[in-house]
């Protein structure tokens, strides 16, 4: 697995693993956790998660893949923008951090942007539970170029806020056209989630480039995709998976460096976003206070 360093980062890992979906079903707890484990002795020892997932379900099954390989892995959990108020964000870190059974979070983001609290006062309740010592960094996802803006005009100091998680896979490049140049210019770690679009890829006739790039590579074409996403650098892709033959070939895509010909080449397959990304949820707190509500019914009901 190739790995890149950031200064005040431990070595991470091109590739880590995702949890959304997980946490929702007890019956599947046992695999949830395998396929974690499986991946962290691969090599894929940031994993990706969220209070929101599973209504906390998925940090439950993250608690039990990490039990004693906590100081080994990079843990990211994400707090929803219903708890975004100072004294919430530090109320719902300790939940997170309970039901992960562990002291610290390494890095925690505010899961979307919201316009029902200042973003100031959130910045600052993330500052909060750093020197609390809940989380030793802290950042954003799905915010866009203009979220971004306002974030840089709270900041302390450039990159104060260390990462941005947002969707990007070869069929949605929207944030090529601004945000990933943010992130490079303001030290960034960039978290690119659905990096293999939900699984979505399928008929790769017609997708030249791709496939010259998977024959030498002796890889296949989803490899070849999820390595594209990370040969930027600075980005670390999350894909989800839970069979053991899915998350080696994550893991092996780590290991597959990309060149400039084809990834010019791929990306005539691909063309790039006639528009910018924008966060798919409206920033509104109602809204994002029923979705949360939602997810807790589901999990009550399903069991």
């Amino acid at each position: 697995m190739r790995t890149f360093e950031r200064a005040g980062l431990p070595r991470l890992p091109v590739i880590g693993q995702g949890t959304w979906f997980m946490g929702e079903r007890r019956a599947q707890r046992s695999a949830e956790v395998d396929a974690l484990r499986l991946g962290i002795s691969l090599g894929m020892t940031l994993i990706n998660s969220a209070e929101l997932y599973g209504a906390g379900g998925a940090e439950e099954v993250v608690g039990d893949a990490i039990t004693d390989c906590r100081d080994d892995v990079f843990v990211v959990t994400k707090v929803w923008p219903s708890h975004a108020r100072a004294q919430d964000v530090e109320l719902a870190v300790r939940e997170s951090c309970r039901r992960m059974r562990t002291p610290y979070v390494d890095l925690v983001l505010l899961h979307w942007p919201t316009r029902s609290v200042p973003l100031k006062e959130t910045v600052n309740g993330l500052r909060a539970i750093q020197r609390a010592g809940l989380a030793r960094h802290v950042g954003v996802s799905n915010f866009d170029v203009a979220w971004l803006e306002r974030l840089r005009r709270c900041e302390e100091h450039p990159g104060e806020m260390l990462a941005n998680e947002v969707p990007y896979s070869l069929s949605e490049r929207g944030v090529e056209r601004g945000v990933l140049q943010e992130a490079q210019e303001h030290g960034r770690l960039v978290l690119a989630y659905s990096p293999l679009a939900h699984g979505r890829y399928s008929g790769w006739e017609g997708k030249p480039g791709l496939l010259a790039a998977a024959r030498t590579h002796s890889a296949t074409p989803l490899q070849i995709a999820l390595a594209w996403t990370v040969q930027r650098g600075g980005i670390v892709a999350i894909p989800k998976a839970l069979s053991p033959a899915h998350i080696r070939a994550n893991a092996a895509a780590g290991d597959i460096v990309i060149s400039p010909e084809e990834m010019a080449a791929i990306g005539l397959d691909f063309p790039e976003a006639t528009k910018p990304f924008r966060p798919a949820l409206p920033a509104n707190m109602a809204m994002h206070r029923l979705a949360f509500g939602a997810m807790q019914l589901q999990k009550r009901l399903r069991g």
